[in-house]
């Protein structure tokens, strides 16, 4: 098992990516904390399926861009599992599809907080105790959209793209501690919330473009997430991944 004694805290893993990755984590051995941002998803759901397959889980809903709710949630975690050696920022909120002159600077403020902020405070709860013990992960999921900009995406996009910038300069700081920071960023991912709205005809022709000829899993970045958080990827630090069947090639 790769991740055999680590504690795994995954944001926003009460559906879609976030359990793809809860779930993938606990099978290779981590106690997962599953974090529920809001009301979304069915994250008792997601425990049972990790019990039922044998593995450790904990359910903690905790608003992410409230810094004391995340530093409740951290001890709640070390006082269950008794440290946390991997975060993945994983939470996106819902994205206004406004044209640009539409959107309101509320509307980029949620996504700048739910994004930038939250990671900032996840990190920052969990670090300690990753630097006392030296070693540590830190993982954020993006998307490739901040390379293929999209209409109506305006907020989202530039809180994503700044994502770069915080992984990289985190890595350069927490490297002498064993702590590596990266990224990995899905192109379009059959979750269940996708499945419902695209039709057979928008699968298709998104697929064509895709030079593997198929649409992304959540196991697909799940499995890059576990390669980050795992001593496979132990000497790979400040990167930036595309999880897209080489929609876009870095």
């Amino acid at each position: 098992m790769l991740l055999a004694n680590k504690v795994a805290l995954i944001t926003g893993a009460a559906r879609g990516t976030g359990a793809g990755i809860a779930r993938v984590f606990a099978r290779e051995g981590a106690c997962v904390v599953i974090n529920q941002v809001k009301d979304e998803g069915n994250p008792q759901r997601v425990l049972e399926e990790i019990h039922v397959a044998g593995g450790k889980a904990l359910i903690v809903k905790a608003d992410i861009t409230n810094e004391t709710q995340v530093r409740d949630m951290v001890k709640k975690a070390e006082d269950t599992f008794g440290k946390i050696d991997i975060l993945v920022s994983n939470y996106a909120a819902a994205i206004p599809r406004k044209s640009f002159h539409e959107t309101t600077w509320a509307e980029w403020q949620e996504q700048i907080d739910t994004t930038v902020k939250a990671a900032f405070l996840c990190s920052q709860a969990v670090l300690p105790g990753m630097r006392t013990r030296r070693w540590g992960r830190i993982i954020s999921v993006n998307t490739i959209g901040i390379h293929q900009p999209s209409p109506y995406y305006h907020g989202y996009t530039a809180a994503k793209t700044a994502m770069i910038g915080f992984t990289r300069n985190l890595a350069v700081e927490v490297g002498q501690y064993n702590i590596t920071v990266n990224i990995v960023s899905p192109g379009l991912t059959l979750t269940e919330e996708v499945r419902a709205m695209l039709t057979p005809e928008t699968q298709e022709k998104h697929e064509k473009q895709v030079p593997l000829r198929r649409s992304g899993t959540v196991e697909d970045t799940a499995n890059a997430a576990l390669f980050f958080a795992s001593e496979l990827g132990s000497f790979i630090t400040g990167h930036y991944l595309p999880v897209c069947g080489g929609q876009v090639m870095e």
